[in-house]
């Protein structure tokens, strides 16, 4: 994660351990079994991974903040980065455990995530809302400009 946020991701509790991105090149062992899961899209960063860890057995794409950079999974070393696609997925595990199966374990596992998301001992989101044009463009430029709080959600109405 951005040197910014490793406090957040490392409060969060479910991670074993928790790196900014400058620390891939001294991590010590690049042969090691990995899997890389791509939130941002920042081109370099997945180089160096790719490049880094010999035995890099997935790449997944999930998000793009980086946007001027999503075309940059081209002619990587190892695996071919590919994009995670939640229709595709969606459509995979109602094959395999039936519409109610499949509803049943969303309905189950998106209790269990407000429950932990939003456990007011500790929680993880705290959902901020921003009423009007003024609002919304200064929460929005906050977070453009990287000043946001990774623990606010924010819901922005015009």
């Amino acid at each position: 994660t951005s040197p910014g946020n490793v406090a957040f991701c490392e409060s969060l509790g479910c991670y074993h351990r928790v790196l900014a991105y400058d620390a891939i090149e001294a991590q010590p062992d690049g042969a090691a079994p990995s899997v890389y899961i791509d939130f941002a899209g920042n081109g370099a960063l997945r180089l160096a991974v790719h490049s880094r860890f010999a035995k890099l057995a997935y790449s997944c794409a999930i998000g793009g903040t980086h946007v001027t950079e999503l075309g940059s999974a081209k002619n990587l070393p190892g695996p071919k980065a590919t994009l995670f696609f939640a229709p595709a997925q969606i459509k995979k595990r109602s094959a395999e455990w039936g519409a109610q199966g499949l509803g049943q374990r969303l309905v189950q596992s998106w209790g269990a995530f407000v429950a932990r998301a939003t456990n007011p001992a500790q929680p993880w989101l705290l959902v901020q809302y921003h009423a009007g044009g003024d609002a919304a463009l200064a929460a929005y430029q906050q977070v453009l400009g990287g000043k946001g709080d990774p623990r606010q959600g924010h819901i922005l109405s015009l």
